[in-house]
């Protein structure tokens, strides 16, 4: 474990704005569909709504988990509800948040024990020095073009086949500078082409297919549910950015801080152990987590019922996290020293 970073100089204000800033949401962010760029509907919700008990109960610990309400958070809900928390020893409580801005800061502040955030948040994180670590990877791409739940669409007359097509183009990401715009660079230089030549405007996801369709920009990269209906409604996709950048890459994951990672390990294998019991269930049951995912987010039943599902394993992919850094540092979305290994605990 690298040397513990002492709680008073884990971040100042200006690093953890600037967190805040770099921390997009992963996988099927703005299931809400409220609007806003991270797509998390209301923040900051209270505890009883988002699944959890303000106190303790009985013998057993309370934590709090910061989870932005989105599909990938699902095997986390679903290990509450399942009870696989409470066999732990452990009363969980999930508060809801609008993603990174608040989770990170979150996490390095104590407001939370345990939150879940997106990769390159993380390289953002740790290449400015501040002390979180992954412990449990949380989603991941499916590796299957055309069966992911993240796309780059485009407008039906647009004639863009494949992502070479969209050199010197402009595409939406929900947040610049993190994973959506990196991922779609990685995969515009494996197709051989110039990653530096797209360009990119931030826009929220539940807003991009009306600009297309206004011809606001050329190409934008939406999230389940937007994808299931923007194709059904004759949109194309011309790239599935995360599947075709490493078909292995861990998007999300749930993080600690160096301190607490260092001074209390028991509290975070019994965590992970419940968590990694909620990951196998959901993979194992699908109908599941569109069950849950209902039950925590605004997504109408009929795009539960159609949307895709990211992966859900425990342990992170080494080697796609090593290509999707060297792109951020390729590109300027990291410009502090990073190492990956280091992103991640050994429990």
């Amino acid at each position: 474990m690298s040397t513990r970073i002492p709680p008073s100089s884990l971040l100042t204000r200006r690093r953890l704005l600037a967190v805040g800033t770099a921390a997009v949401v992963v996988g099927t962010a703005a299931a809400c569909g409220q609007g806003d760029p991270s797509g998390g509907g209301d923040t900051g919700g209270d505890a009883e709504s988002a699944g959890g008990s303000a106190g303790g109960s009985g013998d057993l610990r309370a934590v709090t988990v910061g989870a932005i309400p989105i599909v990938d958070v699902a095997p986390l809900h679903l290990a509450k509800e399942q009870g696989f928390f409470e066999e732990a020893g452990l009363d969980v409580t999930i508060e809801s948040t609008s993603g990174g801005a608040i989770s990170f800061p979150g996490v390095s502040s104590g407001q939370f024990d345990f939150a879940f955030g997106n990769v390159v948040s993380m390289m953002v994180a740790r290449s400015q020095g501040i002390g979180l670590k992954f412990f449990c990877s949380g989603s991941t791409t499916t590796g299957e073009p055309g069966e992911d739940n993240v796309a780059l669409i485009a407008a039906p007359d647009s004639g863009f086949e494949s992502i070479r097509d969209l050199a010197g183009k402009t595409l939406s990401s929900n947040q610049l500078a993190n994973i959506g715009d990196t991922a779609c660079r990685q995969v515009m230089d494996k197709a051989g082409g110039d990653g530096g030549s797209l360009e990119f405007m931030e826009m929220a996801f539940p807003d991009v297919q009306a600009a297309l369709e206004n011809g606001q920009l050329d190409a934008g990269v939406v999230v389940e549910p937007f994808v299931t209906p923007a194709l059904e409604a004759g949109m194309v996709a011309v790239s599935w950015p995360y599947a075709e950048a490493n078909p292995e890459l861990d998007t999300g994951g749930y993080f600690a801080s160096e301190d607490t990672l260092e001074n209390d390990p028991d509290l975070v294998r019994s965590f992970r152990e419940a968590l990694v019991r909620g990951l196998e269930y959901a993979q194992q049951n699908p109908d599941e987590v569109r069950r849950i995912t209902g039950t925590y987010t605004q997504t109408p039943p009929e795009v539960l019922e159609k949307m895709k599902l990211p992966r859900f394993r425990p342990e992170f992919n080494l080697k796609a996290q090593e290509e999707l850094a060297e792109t951020a540092r390729t590109y300027g979305t990291v410009t502090g020293e990073l190492s990956v290994p280091d992103m991640f605990a050994e429990l």
